[in-house]
């Protein structure tokens, strides 16, 4: 009787470990599913990865910004309110419409885009940032960016996302150092670009974006081995040293060989900060024919256009309508 007693309790206590087993396989499968989809590579100590951090000294590309259209493609104004039903017709709450916004834009230009819990947590080169969580603040930076998105080459996201570097957007409210707006965090496999919104978002992505597309273009064998014959003779970046008479937003000569000063922190940042010009609404005097930042936007136009198939030198792109 004791024998059989024994196996009982053994019966019974290996039925218990098998429940909670099963219960914390199932709990891991959850805490997995609420894990953001892009990964903190910084963290992971990446050693091919590149971080490119945009910072502000207040200056704006000049002249003029882009005004940006209001309203809501495709959801009207009175929806943004909390879910209910209009007669038979279902009004989406503000998250709602915004998760809709942002999967037709993920769809459409084959970019991931993240926002609010999504980008809890997030850290890049030692910089924390804030999460946005205000539905109308969300919204606004969606339609900045399908706007901007819709500015550059028909499938020229998705060409360099299949070709191994896919991009994933985050929308952030704004970084834990001051001045910062907008980071790029890339290798030869993937690439984050956060934006935060406390900057202009189009300058702002224009810049990040072209760090985006510089890697790629480096992940084809381009070089930029003649960069330097652009600049004046014996000129040598420095990122704690900057020369204002050599600027064009802080004199307005045309013929300058830099943008800014923060384009002589380094070639990279040169070429990124020369992009946002080649994008901007209205042609500033230094991108007319022969002068020093036109040639440099000249050489770049011309190794995007070697490299991507979706951009063909035949056809003006947007960042080449300055050029002629």
């Amino acid at each position: 009787m004791q024998k059989n007693g024994s196996n009982h309790l053994l019966s019974d206590y290996a039925k218990v470990l098998f429940v909670l087993s099963i219960t914390l396989f199932v709990y891991g499968l959850f805490l997995n599913s609420m894990q953001p989809e892009y990964e903190l590579r910084e963290e992971k100590g990446q050693k091919d990865n590149t971080i490119s951090i945009t910072t502000s000294d207040g200056s704006e590309v000049v002249p003029g910004n882009v005004i940006i259209g209001e309203g809501k493609p495709g959801i009207p104004e009175e929806t943004f309110i909390s879910s209910k039903y209009v007669g038979e017709i279902y009004v989406p709450s503000d998250e709602e419409a915004n998760h809709i916004y942002r999967d037709s834009i993920q769809e459409k230009y084959h970019v991931s885009i993240r926002y609010g819990k999504e980008t809890d947590g997030y850290r890049v080169a030692g910089v924390g940032t804030t999460s946005l969580k205000d539905p109308e603040e969300i919204y606004h930076q969606l339609k900045e960016l399908n706007d901007t998105l819709a500015l550059y080459p028909e499938g020229l996201f998705e060409e360099i996302g299949k070709g191994g570097i896919p991009l994933t957007i985050l929308l952030i409210d704004h970084y834990s150092e001051d001045m910062i707006t907008g980071i790029t965090d890339s290798s030869y496999s993937y690439a984050v670009i956060s934006i935060s919104a406390d900057y202009s978002f189009r300058e702002s992505f224009y810049h990040e974006s072209y760090h985006y597309i510089e890697r790629y273009l480096l992940k084809k064998g381009i070089n930029f081995n003649s960069w330097n014959s652009f600049n004046p003779q014996y000129f040598i970046y420095d990122r704690n040293l900057s020369n204002n008479s050599l600027s064009y937003d802080r004199t307005f000569d045309e013929k300058s060989p830099f943008v800014n000063n923060y384009a002589q922190t380094s070639p990279e940042e040169d070429r990124a900060s020369t992009f946002e010009y080649m994008m901007a609404d209205h042609k500033a005097s230094c991108l007319n024919q022969g002068n020093p930042i036109w040639e440099k936007a000249n050489y770049m136009s011309m190794n995007i256009d070697v490299i991507l198939d979706t951009v063909r030198p035949d056809v003006e792109e947007y960042w080449e309508r300055f050029l002629d």
